[in-house]
């Protein structure tokens, strides 16, 4: 099956792992005995076999399960509506009322019958497979085994109960992956139960992995469990990709289900919810997952209230809202849970009508919203905490992913000492050493002339994690003329005093690329860049834009990267960190002529994807034509620049640029620090930080808690377009300053009420001239707007000498002046 649906081997160790970990630590207790039957599928199997045994397997994880009519059916017709015809064969007999009738085909959704039954029968009837277990499916106690395989449109569909100690189970046998990938509109990965006639009930799903990615509507989640009781999941591996129009492609969703257990699960839904619970009961939620995900886990309200309980749960990278919601008259409790990385203002960490204690929160733009925790201040619980968790590792491939060390606090800070989060602390593991691989051993020559992109590529092909990939310098440059991807955790690339020159006509294309597949698929972890001069020769490039924007050195997809003394010169764009990029630092690192950016930290509409980012005594200098120096943007967070130097830079020439583009989304750049940073000599502002300039309105974006401390520039510098806490702390700006207009606006009232900031207070410094704009607000451009609040900007002016030049236009009177 292709890699970009699902990596076949990767999951292997990590389940067996978890596995481990889960029936250690699961408050269910399931016996290892077989109590009924035991019975195959597999994806060389036939449904025409016996199904009990390997070599006997079935080939439709479905076959065996009746289904029901979804529509009544009339005496003398000769068409039978079902709810599905998964595991039938497409030829054979069915029985309804006891009664038995030949089919000669069937559809998706339609049995043909060859004589029809001379009776009316009511909608939600059973439809029973007449070919099959003597025409009555599993009995209770019977388990099915999912032998290792990918089964492309071959859901599972379950609708014979079990009964009180005597489950149907659906295995995979630990070790192994049984992988169900729908491939049809509306199609889920496994449905238990129906809507209407009896509650599927005792049924045990453990170890199996969905991968859906087919669109739908209201009918595509992983794991669809509707009108069930008594339904156990364990150690299942879920992950949707599909839009649906109504938002419901969530891993798992309950629609009327009570005395549930999900235990020891990995969810992911990419434009829904990990756990979406509607009218439940007694649902319990235990050592489970939940990453990068639009939403957490929700317990939907109204008329369909849930009761959840979330016990040692880990929520991680839900960029767009929350972590863990409950919508009232829903009641949610949350204990020794994990919620990291939620970054957006539109849902707290944990929000609506929960409560919970002992919890570890932390990257979360919201921690608690609505009444979570309604009888406790700010909606902490006593023993909850706000620190780093120090992961091991982001990467899922990784069998420390979202796993923190023994030592670390997080290991007894649940109750009574115990751990938070779904996995148990681990050993620390070893750094990891290995041998030095030196290019010119592969053939590369570094003579300028000839093409060394083969010979380098050979090179890193041999260098094991925690090796270095060297380049001796030579006196010229290694020609490449590709693309020198680092898809591979664990490595260094060495070069003092070595150049890598891209090939003339090569094409728009990166220099250096580090990252991974993406955020569910692989991060690359631990790779260093230090000591190269990478001549990206741009200039020399086709200029059509074709191939995209070529960079220097382009981060994605990647945690725990050092780029350190490296030097990049006729670029486009110097240094990018993008998308899932995390913990990373670019240190003493120069850009020369470039085009747009010489440095970028951007979450490419992502909240926080791009996140925990750290330049340190970085220079962009010396260019005649760029757009800008640096850019941090599109939800870009927790972002440090210190020591950093702009210097001789012409074009449009911005400096330092705070904001986002035009997104639709919600968006919200937070905590940047500026410490130390100089801007001499360029012919744009020197700092500009905004939301959305422009024109555009986006006022559902934001920018936030951005810290100027110490910094230098003589460059008009502009802060405005509603930011929000914003603080300048003994800064020498000689050119104009503008709060809530332009620095070099004449008129700094005259931009209509998107331009207003939300928050500013200047502490000390020097000012060339400082214009404030104090007039009313509103992140919609128009006053009084019916769904945005108006805002007046709250401005605080502290310690600045006497006579500095200050221009304030609006209600002067509330500046404050201390």
């Amino acid at each position: 099956m292709p890699g970009a649906m699902y990596q076949a081997g990767q999951m292997s160790a990590i389940r067996a792992l978890r596995v481990a970990q889960v029936v250690a630590a699961c408050v269910i207790q399931l016996g290892a005995a077989v109590d009924g039957a035991e019975y195959w599928v597999a994806v060389d199997g036939d449904d025409r076999q016996s199904g009990r045994s390997r070599e006997e397997a079935w080939a439709s994880p479905s076959r065996g399960q009746p289904t029901r009519l979804s529509a009544g059916y009339r005496s003398g017709e000769t068409a039978l509506q079902v709810a599905s015809t998964e595991g039938f064969l497409d030829a054979g007999v069915v029985i309804v009322n006891g009664h038995q009738r030949a089919y000669e085909r069937v559809t998706d959704d339609t049995i043909q019958l060859t004589q029809p039954f001379d009776f009316d029968v009511p909608v939600n009837t059973t439809v029973w497979d007449g070919t099959i277990l003597d025409g009555r499916s599993f009995a209770p106690g019977d388990v099915i085994n999912l032998a290792a395989g990918v089964f492309v449109d071959r859901s599972l569909r379950v609708e014979q109960p079990g009964q009180p100690g005597q489950p149907v189970t659906y295995r995979c046998l630990a070790g192994q992956d049984a992988v169900l990938v729908p491939a049809r509109f509306n199609q889920p990965g496994i449905r238990v139960g129906v809507s209407g006639g009896g509650r599927t009930a005792h049924i045990v799903l453990i170890g199996l992995t969905v991968r859906n990615q087919r669109e739908g509507n209201h009918g595509a989640p992983g794991i669809d469990l509707v009108h069930v009781g008594d339904v156990q999941v364990r150690d299942c591996d879920v992950a949707t990709s599909g839009r649906d129009i109504n938002g419901d492609n969530h891993a798992i969703r309950m629609v009327d289900a009570e005395r549930v257990r999900v235990v020891g699960c990995r969810l992911r839904s990419q434009y829904a919810t990990g756990l979406m619970a509607w009218g439940t009961r007694d649902v319990h939620i235990q050592h489970t997952l939940v990453y990068e995900s639009f939403q957490g886990i929700v317990a939907g309200g109204g008329r369909y209230r849930s009761d959840l309980a979330i016990r040692n749960c880990t929520v991680y990278g839900t960029n767009q809202h929350g972590g863990i919601k409950s919508e009232s008259p829903s009641r949610v409790t949350v204990h020794n849970s994990l919620i990291v990385q939620m970054p957006s203002l539109q849902e707290g960490a944990l929000a609506g009508s929960g409560s919970g204690d002992h919890n570890w929160l932390w990257h979360t733009a919201c921690r608690y919203g609505g009444s979570w925790n309604a009888n406790r201040s700010a909606g902490a619980g006593p023993h909850d905490r706000y620190e780093d968790p120090r992961f091991l590792s982001l990467d899922p491939r990784s069998p420390v992913f979202l796993r923190f060390a023994a030592d670390d606090p997080a290991a007894s800070a649940g109750t009574e000492g115990s751990y938070v989060g779904a996995y148990a602390p681990v050993e620390r593991p070893r750094a990891l050493t290995a041998s030095r691989i030196n290019v010119i051993d592969f053939g590369a020559r570094g003579d300028g002339l000839h093409d060394d992109t083969a010979a380098i590529l050979q090179a890193l092909a041999v260098v094991k994690p925690g090796g270095t990939l060297f380049f001796p310098p030579t006196g010229q440059h290694y020609l490449i003329s590709q693309t020198i991807a680092l898809n591979r955790s664990d490595v260094r690339v060495l070069g003092r005093g070595a150049t890598l020159k891209l090939q003339p006509a090569t094409g728009r294309i990166h220099l250096l690329a580090i990252g991974g597949a993406g955020p569910a698929r692989s991060i690359v972890e631990n790779v260093v860049i230090e000591g190269l001069t990478l001549d990206a020769n741009y200039h020399s490039q086709p200029q059509q834009p074709n191939g995209g924007i070529p960079r220097g050195i382009w981060v994605e997809n990647a945690h725990r990267i050092r780029i350190q003394d490296v030097t990049i010169r006729d670029a486009y764009c110097g240094l990018s960190f993008a998308t899932h990029t995390r913990n990373v630092e670019a240190i003493n690192v120069t850009v020369t002529d470039w085009d747009h950016d010489a440095f970028g930290a951007s979450g490419w509409g992502g909240n926080g994807s791009c996140t925990d980012v750290r330049f340190l005594r970085c220079r962009a200098m010396n260019t005649s034509r760029c757009v800008k120096a640096w850019e941090i943007e599109e939800g870009a967070q927790r972002v440090e620049l210190e020591d950093c130097l702009i210097e001789n830079i012409g074009g449009t020439g911005t400096g330092f640029y705070v904001r986002h583009h035009e997104y639709r989304c919600p968006l919200l750049v937070d905590e940047v620090r500026f410490s130390r940073c100089i801007v001499r000599n360029i012919s744009g502002a020197g700092f500009l930080i905004a939301t959305v300039p422009g024109d555009v309105l986006r006022p559902q974006i934001r920018t936030r808690n951005v810290r100027l401390l110490e910094c230098v520039s003589d460059a008009p510098v502009t802060i405005a377009y509603g930011v929000e806490g914003v603080l300048l702390q003994d800064c020498r700006f000689t050119a104009a300053t503008g709060i809530g207009c332009e620095g070099r606006d004449a008129n700094p009232a005259s931009r209509g009420p998107k331009w207003p900031v939300r928050s500013l207070t200047i502490q000390g410094g020097t000012f060339g001239k400082l214009m404030v704009n104090m007039e009313m607000g509103n992140a919609s451009g128009r006053l009084d707007d019916k769904r945005y609040q108006n805002y007046l900007p709250q401005v605080t002016l502290r310690g600045l000498p006497v006579g500095t030049p200050i221009e304030i236009k609006g209600a002067a009177v509330r500046v404050v002046r201390e």
